[in-house]
């Protein structure tokens, strides 16, 4: 099965808009001026993906297909996460390898923007109703976390992370959970920001309570343990940015995001979205995951409950309100009552985690 190696990348944007047949030629006019910065004979270009953002093509060779795509971060950030999976290929760890251009860099800048040839994986994506291949995904992440440790980036090149900034981000969202309070006062008839005024202050309070416990936890003692030998963080781990391949080897995919940060942040990610699905919370799945890591990279006590405490944060409400407000999308009242219902239970399980570790 040929799967799309980027296909996790801007989801939505892929999904909904379609190239009209001007812009699909212009852009492959784009990729044939680009890839022969590569010393590639080329049968035929393909648009993966197109749009504003990241934009993906298969590059057809006589040596067989490439992926060369238009990294959609700005130059520096780009930089850490091209050296990054660099570093990591030539590791051997199974991420895309990048093929260096005629003059053996790793990219090639046109105009604003970075472009990278990569290996195009074949494999499919992962069913996380199935266990086995829940299992395998959470292994799979494991695995990176360990082989990325000890990747540092070339001289000029800028550090991105996050160690150490999970209280201001909690901070910044408890602000701007108040901020829309009066954002939703201005519409006195629409029910959803009605029913944010009466909810929402239980939840602030919550991210605040969340807040403290983080800091009376052991987090910054593990920040500063981590801070000589840090590992990545994939920042969008998942069915999108995975593949499993002929050999039943699991391949991470699309490095644009990775940042130096606590593992646990990946798997709050991965795991706390993926069980608001379903609108219950599922010990069974749960239960799964962190037994799946761990099987690779065990976690202590004390990072545990740094991991359930952070789970605490109402993210999930947080995404559906800035959906509502900064997006301007039309969500239901519905959607709301869904998202609320949610971390409450959500609350009730983890606080029974943290007390227990």
């Amino acid at each position: 099965m040929n799967v799309d190696p980027l296909q996790g990348e801007n989801k939505e944007e892929s999904n909904e808009y379609v190239l009209s047949p001007e812009e699909e030629q212009k852009l492959i006019q784009l990729a044939d001026t680009i890839i022969s910065n590569w010393d590639k004979k080329v049968n035929l270009i393909e648009v993966i993906q197109g749009g504003q953002m990241a934009i993906v093509w298969k590059v057809h060779t006589e040596e067989g297909p490439f992926c060369l795509k238009r990294i959609h971060r700005p130059e520096k950030k780009a930089l850490f996460s091209i050296h990054a999976q660099d570093y990591l290929a030539k590791k051997g760890t199974r991420v895309p390898g990048i093929i260096p251009n005629k003059n053996g860099e790793l990219y090639t800048k046109h105009g604003p923007f970075l472009f990278v040839v990569y290996e195009w994986i074949e494999g499919r994506p992962f069913e996380l109703t199935v266990t086995e291949d829940l299992q395998f995904i959470m292994r799979g992440l494991a695995t990176f976390h360990i082989a990325s440790v000890g990747y540092l980036p070339p001289p000029g090149v800028p550090v991105f992370k996050k160690l150490g900034r999970w209280p201001n981000h909690y901070i910044k969202r408890c602000q701007q959970m108040e901020t829309w309070k009066l954002v939703a006062k201005q519409f006195p008839d629409d029910p959803f920001s009605q029913a944010y005024l009466t909810e929402i202050d239980v939840f602030i309070k919550e991210g605040i309570d969340t807040l403290r416990r983080l800091q009376e936890s052991d987090y910054m003692n593990w920040v500063e343990q981590l801070g000589a030998t840090p590992n990545l963080c994939h920042q969008d781990y998942g069915t999108g940015n995975t593949l499993l391949d002929l050999d039943q080897q699991i391949w991470v995919i699309d490095l644009d995001t990775v940042s130096y940060d606590l593992p646990i942040r990946d798997l709050r990610k991965m795991i706390i979205p993926l069980l608001d699905t379903t609108g219950v919370w599922n010990e069974e799945q749960f239960n799964i995951m962190i037994e799946a890591y761990e099987s690779v990279a065990p976690l202590t006590s004390e990072q545990k409950q740094i991991m359930f405490i952070d789970m605490l944060f109402p993210y999930e409400l947080y995404d559906v309100i800035r959906e509502r407000y900064v997006r301007k999308s039309p969500m239901l009242v519905d959607e709301l009552h869904g998202a609320l219902e949610y971390e409450r239970i959500k609350s009730r399980e983890l606080n029974k985690l943290i007390h227990q570790v």
